[in-house]
């Protein structure tokens, strides 16, 4: 059971992902009340609704909160996400277009809902309650299965005129390089993500199940797997560099299930050594202080930022 408080200062939270989604209620404060995951279920995004809904009113019982009585309810979602309606316009993983999932959500739960890429939510909740809380410019890049970049400029989340800002992942780092999911290729997703690090690791002979291995063998001394993370390591710091001198950015914040195991200073060095700065000022690169948190946070600071007395 929880303090009393009022239940508009608690808001049900989703971080739905492609193999996961992981449910909680987040105070105003930004603290995770309590959270449980299960594994995205099959079914399509209808399915997906009703089991967060579920997991949420078993959550709730156990905490003895009114779940139709909070602030509301947000959802991160993996892919591009059009917030003023509330539909899922494209989840690539999934192969869904046009998903009115805020509405889905809300029939399931009883709340008004709220959705937001999941990227774009890990740096609106960095911004407000993590490392950049007193940063106005800055990129949020999380490294996992895929690569996925955020903006926040001069205090606010920069999406651009379709919501496409931040495509960091995308960005062509190694033209003679493998082809990514998107068609085209040498884009830092192809070269630097979790799966990419598999598959080269794979390439060169040696068995292994996931990218956290590979950075293993190379604390090692294996010296495919060195070459291996060398590359990923310079990629990433390529492409962190461009955006930098292409926004003259403070901060670059690192999330996402690579994060952990990626070398900051060795990463800031590949960064700096293309960037150019003043005596008075280089780019922090950091990692996020809300670790695997930070987009179930988001998830919830959507719900509250419907609220005309929550600021942004």
């Amino acid at each position: 059971m929880l303090p009393k408080a009022s239940p508009l200062t608690i808001a049900a939270a989703i971080d739905f992902g492609g193999t996961k989604v992981a449910v909680g209620f987040i105070d105003i404060a930004g603290g995770v009340l309590a959270s449980t995951q299960f594994a995205t279920p099959d079914g399509g995004p209808a399915e997906v609704a009703k089991s967060a809904a579920k997991a949420l009113r078993t959550l709730s019982r156990r905490l003895e909160l009114n779940l139709v009585s909070l602030a509301g309810i947000g959802a991160a979602v993996p892919g591009l996400a059009d917030k003023a309606n509330g539909v899922l316009r494209f989840a690539p993983t999934q192969g869904w277009r046009d998903v009115p999932f805020a509405a889905m959500l809300s029939d399931a739960v009883g709340l008004p809902a709220a959705i937001g890429n999941d990227v774009n939510v890990s740096a609106m909740a960095e911004h407000r309650y993590g490392v950049a809380r007193n940063c106005s410019n800055f990129l949020w890049i999380t490294i996992s299965t895929g690569i996925g970049g955020a903006l926040v400029l001069n205090g606010r989340l920069f999406e651009g005129p379709r919501s496409l800002a931040g495509e960091l992942g995308h960005m062509a780092v190694a033209v003679a390089g493998p082809r990514c999911g998107c068609g085209h290729a040498g884009c830092l997703q192809a070269v630097a993500s979790g799966t990419a690090i598999r598959t080269a690791a794979i390439e060169r002979g040696l068995t292994v199940t996931g990218g956290r291995e590979v950075f293993e063998l190379a604390s090692n001394g294996d010296p495919r797997a060195v070459e291996i993370i060398d590359a990923v390591h310079f990629h990433i710091g390529l492409a962190l560099s461009h955006a930098v001198n292409l926004l003259d950015l403070d901060m670059i914040v690192i999330g996402g299930g690579v994060a952990g195991s990626l070398d900051i200073t060795k990463l800031a060095k590949e960064v700096l050594a293309h960037v150019i700065t003043l005596p008075e000022h280089t780019p922090a690169v950091v990692r996020t202080t809300l670790r695997s948190e930070a987009a179930l946070i988001g998830a919830g600071l959507l719900a509250f930022s419907r609220r005309e007395d929550f600021a942004e």
